[in-house]
């Protein structure tokens, strides 16, 4: 390459392809090698594609069994409750009236509750929302009752409940 001639090299192309890393290289530019290029692309990407869905649909029968799994726990552990609720009804026939009878008025008892807490709530709503006192006050007079006769609900209401069917007749 020498400055004295310049016209030595007119006629000589260089060409350098950079890609990333990873990348195909590309051939030089002509129609016919556009299109097989990117037909290699396409079917890349169908293959990715397909295999994503593979793994997909691996994971979704996974959860299914997993979901299934989940479903029989839980019926074999509703049968148990059911079966141990049905022993102490049989071997405590004698209190089941008086349970029955109780969660009645219980319940009034419940709703006598919520129609006062609801009526303070409406009296009271601005210094509850403003003041820390008013709303301590509020937790302190009706949380405690509250929790204390939904959990006796709880607790009555299945012993109550009519597990065997009547025999028609």
């Amino acid at each position: 390459m020498s400055k004295e001639n310049p016209q030595s090299f007119q006629g000589l192309t260089y060409r350098v392809e950079v890609s990333p890393s990873g990348a195909v290289p590309t051939m030089p530019h002509s129609p016919a090698h556009d299109l097989v290029a990117l037909l290699q692309i396409l079917i890349n990407l169908q293959s990715q594609t397909l295999e994503a869905q593979r793994q997909s649909l691996e994971l979704q029968r996974q959860q299914l069994e997993l979901a299934k799994e989940t479903v029989q726990v839980a019926r074999e552990q509703r049968a148990r409750q059911i079966s141990e609720l049905e022993r102490w009804q049989a071997s405590h026939s004698e209190v089941l009236d008086a349970c029955r009878e109780s969660v009645g008025q219980l319940e009034q008892v419940h709703a006598a509750l919520m129609r006062e807490l609801t009526e303070y709530i409406a009296d009271n709503q601005e210094n509850l929302v403003e003041g820390d006192f008013a709303l301590t006050d509020f937790v302190d007079r009706f949380g405690p009752r509250l929790a204390h006769l939904n959990t006796m609900l709880a607790v009555l209401r299945p012993l109550t409940l009519n597990l065997k069917p009547k025999a028609e007749g």
